[in-house]
């Protein structure tokens, strides 16, 4: 296992906040029972870039730094973004698949909110006006 410089170290730690979710693509462990997919939400980095996480199938094996693979999962879409989709849908001026021009009219209408749900991730925005969830 390798020790992460203070500057990899501190990038880890902005990368997985705790509270965030992840999802395991691979584990060197051999007596780990985490299968790739499994997911879970990050309980915190410790000073060595283990990144503990409490996995959903009740396990807390942490992801140790230069041997096992984590990826962040989107984080889920707020009410307030949710409720500005809606209420940009409701004016008819934009069809929603036009980004732009769901951009434009969010903007007019002061929702900052989503504006930059949009420009962050269209995919996910996409993902969330045709089946009401956000892929990942």
């Amino acid at each position: 296992m390798s020790i992460p410089s203070k500057a990899a170290l501190d990038a880890r730690k902005a990368r997985y906040k705790p509270g965030f979710r992840v999802e395991l693509v691979s584990m060197t462990d051999p007596y780990a029972d985490l299968k790739p997919g499994e997911r879970g939400t990050v309980t915190g980095v410790d000073a060595v870039g283990t990144v503990h996480i409490q996995w959903d199938c009740g396990s807390s094996l942490g992801a140790a730094y230069g041997a096992d693979e984590i990826r962040l999962l989107p984080p889920p879409v707020s009410e307030t973004v949710k409720a500005q989709i809606l209420a940009v849908r409701a004016t008819g001026e934009a069809n929603m698949f036009d980004t732009n021009a769901v951009q434009r009219t969010a903007n007019n209408m002061e929702f900052y909110e989503l504006v930059c749900f949009i420009e962050d991730d269209r995919k996910a925005y996409s993902q969330f006006i045709l089946n009401g969830k956000r892929e990942g």
